[in-house]
């Protein structure tokens, strides 16, 4: 079973990608702070992060570049999300994620993002 770290503030935001990856047979681990984020990839091994932008407090732009700027974690492949910046602004940025969710999101295209990019 594939494993997805999902890193929202939102908790129903959260519920809605848990409920759903979870129908799809992944398992899924619900992270509403990227705080601990490095320690739950450590323990936990995610095949795939969804990583929120708009984090409370922090920016998930800022993890997701530490994320790929540190040798354990710059492999695994990150979906980005966001309500607030489009696909455009993302790929203009220096570091780019493997895939991008404009919210709200199509439940059906989220599956399609999170299947190609896991394997599944």
């Amino acid at each position: 079973m594939k494993r997805i770290l999902v890193v929202d503030d939102d908790p129903d935001i959260l519920e809605v990608f848990q409920l759903a990856l979870e129908a799809e047979q992944y398992d899924v681990y619900p992270l509403l702070s990227p705080r601990y984020i490095f320690k739950t990839i450590k323990d936990y091994h995610p095949d795939l992060i969804i990583l929120d932008i708009m984090l409370n407090g922090m920016d998930g732009r800022a993890v997701f570049k530490e994320l790929r700027l540190n040798e354990e974690t710059r492999n695994i492949p990150v979906i980005m999300a966001s309500a607030r910046y489009n696909e455009n602004y993302i790929a203009s940025q220096q570091y780019h994620p493997d895939d991008y969710l404009e919210k709200p999101f199509n439940m059906t295209d989220m599956l399609q993002k999170v299947n190609a990019l896991t394997n599944n």
